[in-house]
């Protein structure tokens, strides 16, 4: 599949999602440790989120006091972000994430991909461009900050079937197949209710163990400053699920 054939693709995946991320999301993505960790970095930014949803970090980090920019590729998940915004200093715009101009203001003190949306971008070549692309509109002495699954939270250590949830009226699992040799997990995730509704919700991932991440990175001139376990600084361990990575510009 062409760069233009994922982008779309994703653009497919994430309008279903729109409706019911942040819902979906209250109970487990708690985005305050994400926005203190982000708003020690940008200060008064402005700050560029790459994925941006529907405002999950963006809107409470806006509240903060650091203004946001963001590109996203789903134009329904950008529409329920606009619906809440309000009057915070929230900007977004549909930009593949693998080619992207700078939107005013440029250069960035910030710029940050949470969630493993980063995995998003589906292939090697992509995902060096979307690096490339970040280090073009990131200030000289600017941070990138990357939070993603490891790679065996993503594929489920193997699992094909993941029970997410079971209570009396609800059902929610992932079904996955995993291409080891292109670092891709294709999913489904379906959701079950006794009142009769469905739905299901795919996702395609190409999960980038960490020295091959920062090997990209120092292709596209970034360098490894901090890595962590998390959001609230822990540091990285043989348990951890999720890391936090940050680079800077390379000195030219």
């Amino acid at each position: 599949m062409d760069g233009n054939g994922h982008f779309a693709q994703q653009a497919d995946h994430w309008n279903r999602w729109a409706p019911h991320y942040d819902a979906d999301s209250a109970g487990h993505l708690d985005p305050a440790p994400a926005v203190h960790f982000l708003h020690d970095l940008a200060g008064d930014g402005p700050a560029l989120e790459l994925g941006i949803g529907s405002g999950r970090i963006a809107l409470p980090l806006a509240e903060r006091g650091t203004p946001v920019c963001g590109i996203d590729a789903s134009p329904d998940m950008i529409a329920v972000l606009q619906h809440q915004r309000g009057a915070l200093p929230v900007d977004a715009r549909i930009a593949d994430m693998a080619d992207f101009r700078a939107p005013a203001p440029f250069p960035f003190p910030l710029v940050y991909v949470a969630a493993s949306t980063f995995y998003l971008l589906g292939s090697a070549e992509r995902q060096l461009a979307c690096l490339n692309a970040v280090s073009a509109v990131l200030a000289g002495d600017g941070r990138f900050v990357i939070e993603a699954a490891l790679p065996h939270a993503v594929t489920g250590n193997g699992q094909q079937v993941i029970v997410r949830h079971v209570d009396d009226d609800h059902v929610r699992v992932t079904l996955q197949t995993h291409e080891a040799a292109k670092q891709l997990v294709a999913s489904q995730e379906i959701r079950l209710s006794t009142d009769g509704t469905w739905r299901m919700l795919p996702s395609l991932k190409r999960y980038v163990p960490l020295p091959e991440l920062d090997l990209m990175a120092r292709l596209a001139g970034l360098d490894l400053i901090a890595r962590y376990g998390g959001w609230d600084r822990r540091p990285l361990a043989a348990a951890s699920t999720r890391h936090v990575s940050v680079y800077r510009p390379i000195a030219r």
